[in-house]
């Protein structure tokens, strides 16, 4: 098989568009290629709860593939921009990880990273106030992705951190009077050293 052949797959979401669903089994992990893929779950009532974020270059639902499970969440594209992926059966998956031996280890740290995040969200929501979340959070997201791209909607952003999105909308406000983001329509720049101290804060 040529891993090239493959590779050159390209499966382009829609805004919003689901690509796989909550305890569905897991038979085709996803290369991201441009955007991002959001993932999550929805409670009883219809809210959305989003548990971790992928970005280009990342596999979502890779180890998912890998040990036969189900997904562990929904993914679909961000509301407010379409996404690119490369769809990888499990066989085109242990195909690339026999080429790269660092690729499962990758994964694993992939994985680990997006674990944390969400238990500092959890945790935050209990002990932390929800500017430091939503601090903790954009400096997350420009971490994965520092080009600026700004690929969630406000509502995303508040599922993200456990919040109202009228909440998020008068904190990212205050934000930008106190100059800690600038934001455009596509694009938003941070003051990261003044969003650390703020997510540090006690």
């Amino acid at each position: 098989m040529d891993t090239h052949d493959f590779m050159k797959r390209r499966k382009k979401l829609a805004k919003g568009e689901v690509l796989f669903e909550l305890d569905q089994p897991a038979e085709t992990a996803f290369l991201v290629r441009e955007g991002v893929l959001v993932v999550g779950c929805s409670s009883s009532n219809g809210r959305e709860v989003i548990t971790s974020v992928y970005f280009p270059g990342e596999v979502c639902g890779g180890l998912s593939v890998l040990t036969g499970a189900e997904y562990m969440g929904t993914a679909r594209a961000p509301r407010k921009s379409p996404s690119v992926v490369t769809p990888l059966s499990r066989q085109e998956l242990r195909l690339l990880m026999s080429e790269n031996s660092e690729l499962y280890r990758e994964l694993l740290l992939t994985q680990r990273d997006k674990q944390r995040f969400k238990n500092r969200m959890l945790l935050g929501m209990v002990a932390e106030s929800c500017r430091q979340r939503t601090a903790a959070a954009l400096l997350w997201l420009h971490r994965q992705s520092p080009l600026s791209r700004c690929y969630l909607c406000r509502q995303e952003l508040a599922n993200l951190i456990g919040t109202t999105v009228e909440t998020v909308i008068r904190v990212l406000s205050q934000f930008r009077k106190n100059g800690l983001i600038q934001e455009s329509r596509d694009t938003i720049r941070l003051d990261v050293p003044g969003l650390t101290k703020l997510a540090l804060s006690a």
